[in-house]
């Protein structure tokens, strides 16, 4: 009978231990002490003490006004707004133009002041109904949010929201009447190899120069790219760029 009992004590106690054991091989962090699933933020983003108020001061001294981007480590559609949005020349120009760009972390513990009071990251996104990744708040001047934009936004999309809140018309118009006068038009979502005139070349030496007496061309290109599409459904088709 103690045999039985014993046997029985080591088989449950075997149960108890698996889900440690699988939960110890999940939170592993990756090389370089990273969570896994997180993304590299661009560098221009600033370098914040998460101290809210002062964050705007400083955007308004240089005439931008103050973003807040919530994210956490393996949100899909962070890495979409960071791989597809943010990586466009356009995008990310025109965001450094009129934003200061402040990240935060959804389940964070680094201590947020807001005026008197402090929260930890998490805590912060409690008090503000945060509830998913990305999320977006823009700040006006006197410590407002003007625009919360709730999960992601495609890049023409974004692009135009960049313009209202950037521009301030925000102060005009409501944002649905903003983007029903600009009317952004969605890319096509693929890369253009449908001119005659440019090739796929993976090998540049092979490019000959001297024996042509022409430059080459290279061109670094994505989908989901409104800029793409305008170059080649319409620049490299007209009859100049073409000559």
């Amino acid at each position: 009978m103690k045999i039985i009992h014993i046997l029985i004590f080591l088989f449950l106690a075997s149960l108890y231990n698996l889900p440690i054991a699988n939960a110890k091989s999940e939170g592993e962090l990756s090389a370089g002490m990273v969570n896994p699933g997180h993304e590299e933020h661009p560098s221009w983003f600033k370098v914040s003490f998460l101290d809210l108020f002062e964050d705007v001061e400083d955007a308004t001294d240089n005439n931008k006004r103050l973003m807040i981007y919530y994210y956490q480590d393996g949100c899909p559609y962070c890495k979409k707004l960071l791989q597809e949005n943010f990586s466009q020349r356009e995008i990310s120009d025109k965001t450094k133009k009129y934003f200061d760009v402040v990240s935060i972390n959804l389940w964070g513990d680094k201590e947020v002041t807001v005026g008197d009071k402090t929260y930890t990251e998490k805590a912060f996104a409690e008090a503000l109904k945060v509830q998913y990744t990305p999320t977006i708040l823009f700040f006006d001047e006197n410590n407002k949010i003007v625009f919360r934009a709730n999960g992601y936004y495609p890049p023409e999309k974004f692009s135009a929201l960049l313009d209202y809140v950037g521009s301030r018309q925000d102060a005009e118009l409501s944002y649905q009447e903003y983007m029903t006068k600009v009317n952004p038009q969605p890319s096509t979502g693929r890369l253009h190899d449908d001119i005659n005139s440019v090739q796929s070349v993976s090998d540049l030496s092979r490019a000959d120069t001297a024996k042509t007496g022409k430059y080459t061309l290279v061109m670094f290109e994505q989908n989901k790219c409104n800029t793409c599409d305008e170059l080649h459904l319409d620049i490299l088709k007209r009859e100049e760029s073409i000559k």
